[in-house]
This record gives structure tokens, sequence and C-alpha cells, in this order.
């Protein structure tokens, strides 16, 4: 009996500490990670990347990058910071933990594992290691349903993922960024060896003869839609301008390879493979 309500404590124990915590979050795959886990009634601010879920978009926002200070961070009276290996200054973060905070560094790393990893060192953090698995195999079995996709299809489509803000700014998106996401999916990087974001220039577009183009869809907004795009100098000498093959996905979704990773393979999958069949 006294064993039964002794666990019973610590269960209630552990519920009032996590329900205590006043968290901030710098990273949007972060943010969104604490939401899914049922944490998100415990955040009181995150960064300027932190748009999904909707709610994020109403806390006080504590900038971006380099502007995040950690005076901004202090003032909130935070339990604990979640953040970015790489996000925020070390220097800023290492007030912040002066300063009695708890701070949680978190690498991200463009892969299934690494998503796994960011999610069970969340998880634990926040008493929710059950959740935490719950999540990893939702994602796991969309991945699943991307490779039966695969497996029914006879095509391996050569992607190029371009990254662009405005009109002016185009670049190739190599490793370490969104194009991570290809093994997933079937598919072929079209440029290899590019570490990151390069500019990209009209005769490796045309050497580089992608079969299609993947960007975020604010990215196609701001150069007018699909019109605008395939006008890009040298996409008409490629596949994908030939063939009008140009797809935009959420970029959020597509790129922070957090609890969604298993819808944006999937739903790229099926765009790549449109000769599968259920």
């Amino acid at each position: 009996m006294l064993r039964a309500i002794y666990f019973c404590f610590c269960l209630f124990l552990a519920a009032f500490v996590a329900n205590a915590q006043q968290i901030i979050t710098a990273g949007s795959a972060l943010t969104e990670t604490v939401y899914v886990l049922g944490a998100g009634q415990n955040l009181i601010a995150v960064d300027r990347t932190s748009i999904y879920p909707n709610e994020a978009q109403s806390l006080p926002s504590i900038g971006y990058r380099t502007s995040i200070s950690a005076e901004g961070i202090i003032s909130l009276k935070p339990t604990l910071v979640f953040a970015e290996k790489d996000y925020v200054k070390d220097v800023v973060l290492e007030q912040i933990k002066g300063a009695g905070v708890k701070v949680i560094i978190i690498e991200r790393v463009y892969t299934f594992e690494g998503t796994q990893k960011m999610i069970r060192e969340i998880a634990e953090t926040l008493n929710r290691k059950q959740e935490g698995e719950k999540l990893i195999a939702s994602i796991k079995a969309d991945l699943d349903e991307a490779q039966k996709i695969i497996k029914n299809s006879t095509v391996s489509p050569r992607v190029l993922c371009v990254f662009n803000r405005d009109k002016s700014s185009l670049n190739i998106a190599g490793s370490n960024t969104f194009s991570g996401i290809l093994p997933y999916t079937g598919s072929i990087p079209a440029i290899t060896g590019v570490d990151g974001y390069k500019p990209l220039n009209t005769e490796a577009l045309i050497a580089s003869q992608p079969d299609y183009l993947l960007m975020f869809e604010s990215g196609i907004g701001a150069l007018g839609g699909t019109k605008g795009v395939l006008a890009i100098p040298g996409v008409a000498q490629t596949p994908a301008g030939k063939n009008n093959r140009v797809i935009g996905m959420d970029g959020i979704m597509l790129s922070n390879f957090g609890p969604r990773l298993g819808k944006a393979v999937k739903e790229l999958t099926l765009a790549l493979h449109p000769d599968y069949k259920p």
C-alpha cells in the first residue's frame, strides 16, 4: 500500500514539475516538438522562425540568431531554455546559465536519426518519454509508407533543391540543409559536393539536368509563381523546366526535420513518383 502511494506521489511530483516549467525555445523544430509532446502551455516565448503551430505566433519573440540577447530572455523569467546548437551565441547562453536558468542545447542533424535524438532529448527533459516514443513511431510509420511508394515506382528522379527569399538571391541547397530529405524519397541530388547554401549559377543549373526543382512555397511566391521559376536563366534547358516540374512545399515542414518529417517525406515522395499506383 505504501509503495503504491509513493509511486502515485512520484507521478504527481513529475507532472507538477513539468507543468511548473516556463520554457523558451530557439529553433522551429524545438518549438514544434514541445507542442506535439503536450507541453505547449509551458512555452512563454519562442524565436522568430517558430511560426508553427499557429499558437506559437501569439507568444513573445526573442528574435533571430544574432539579435537574441541574454537580457531579453532572462527578463522573461524562464526556468528552461531549449536552443539549437550554433543558433544562439555561446556568450549569450553562458549568461543565461549564469542567471540560474537550465539550458539544453540540441544539435540539429538533417536525418531521421537526428530527429529521433532531438525528440528523445526534449521528451526526457519534459518527463514525457512515452509521448516522445509515440511521436517517433508516427514519423517512422510515414517513412515506411514512403518506402512502399518508392518500391512500387519505376523512376529515381534527379532533384535540385533551390532556396531563395526574394528574386535577387538563388541558392543551391546542399548537404546539411533540407536536401537531406531526398534519400528518404527515392530521389537523387542533382548536384553533389555542396555544403550548406551556395549561389546558383546558370552553368551549374544546366549541367545538373534536374528532373524536378524543389523549393519553399514562399520562395516560389517571391519569384511570382511557377512562371517566375521557369523564367530563371537555364531552367528552360533542363528536364524540370521542359516538363514544368517545380515542387513547392511548406518551408518550415520541409526544412526543420521536426515532428512533421514523416509527413514531409510522404508528400514529397508522392510528388516525385507520379507513376505510383496504390
